[in-house]
């Protein structure tokens, strides 16, 4: 598939405006937000003057810029689920850990999962940087992501799959060094269980799709996890504790994967070489592109420089400020 080819123009649908809701203050702000089971999106919100404090960062004395673990000042926050209207999930009296990621639990439990986790000595030890909260905001658990999380993803059963960026597969913030356990993320991808402990780890090597050093592209499918990577850029699914793989060469580096059966579609980065956003199939241990595609704003103008993109399935989400949008595989075909 060459870089001449044709791009058909796919317009998303406008789905909801995310709002703080009936309960919260207009002037919050969004601190994390995530795509959780059941193609909702929930969000978490702190107030304005303090949604800074959940981003801090320490300088050391080399002048290096890290972000800080834990949270430096007392913020409450709020947790709203959007599917399309906002629903409240929980309001959580003070944070504990900053960078967050955020997702849903079953029975109405939120996680929320810090960024970065030092590894100390004991009787310090690894830092909880996965905190469980109930309904009404108590911490109901807590366990060890380890560092470096690039995204968390749960699914209806209450596992939660982690992938991991660069400092988190080799290591960082403690981890890996003079004698310290080796990072929890070297797999470049885990799961851990409802339990908040890892189950499954991805197989370093040992088949031809090789480890990985940095996964940018997730997909989670009720308890099915797509992804893919940079080495060998495969697409492979894990389902039941098992790899499945499919060699892939169009894209230099796929960022968004969307799955319905035999069906994909793959988006890169719009300055590679060749299309950046292209639909195939999936057969005889390849992915066959048969089509590429550009995506729009309803109104045919084109998407702003800076949004955010999901998948689950054959669903993409679009975020652009607090307007969220959506189209599927069968839209992009």
């Amino acid at each position: 598939m060459g870089a001449d080819m044709d791009e058909a123009a796919v317009s998303l649908r406008h789905h909801a405006v995310l709002t703080p809701g009936a309960g919260g203050d207009p002037g919050d702000e969004p601190a994390a937000v995530g795509l959780a089971p059941g193609g909702r999106v929930v969000v978490l919100w702190t107030p304005r003057a303090a949604a800074t404090a959940t981003q801090t960062r320490i300088t050391a004395p080399s002048g290096v810029s890290f972000p800080q673990t834990r949270m430096s000042a007392d913020v409450s926050a709020r947790v709203t689920v959007h599917g399309p209207e906002p629903a409240e999930a929980a309001r959580i009296p003070r944070l504990t850990v900053s960078h967050p990621h955020v997702q849903l639990l079953p029975e109405g439990r939120v996680l929320l999962v810090g960024t970065r986790a030092w590894w100390r000595p004991e009787p310090e030890g690894p830092e909880r940087n996965a905190v469980v909260h109930d309904a009404d905001g108590r911490v109901s658990a807590e366990g060890v992501f380890g560092d470096g999380i690039a995204d968390v993803v749960t699914t209806p059963a209450g596992n939660s799959w982690v992938r991991y960026f660069d400092e988190g597969i080799f290591g960082n913030f403690g981890w890996g060094y003079d004698g310290a356990p080796p990072p929890i993320g070297a797999s470049g991808l885990v799961r851990f269980g409802p339990d908040l402990r890892l189950d499954w780890s991805y197989a370093m090597g040992g088949d031809e799709w090789g480890g990985m050093w940095d996964s940018p592209a997730l997909n989670v499918d009720g308890e099915t996890a797509w992804v893919s990577y940079e080495q060998t850029h495969p697409i492979v699914r894990i389902q039941d504790g098992r790899k499945t793989g499919w060699a892939h060469d169009t894209l230099a580096r796929i960022h968004v994967l969307l799955v319905g059966g035999d069906r994909v579609a793959v988006i890169g980065r719009p300055h590679d070489d060749g299309p950046a956003r292209v639909t195939g199939r999936l057969g005889e241990g390849r992915f066959h592109p048969t089509a590429a595609f550009r995506l729009c704003l309803p109104d045919g103008s084109p998407l702003p420089d800076r949004y955010r993109v999901f998948a689950q399935g054959a669903d993409l989400h679009v975020l652009c400020g607090h307007d969220w949008y959506r189209v599927g595989l069968d839209d992009l075909a």
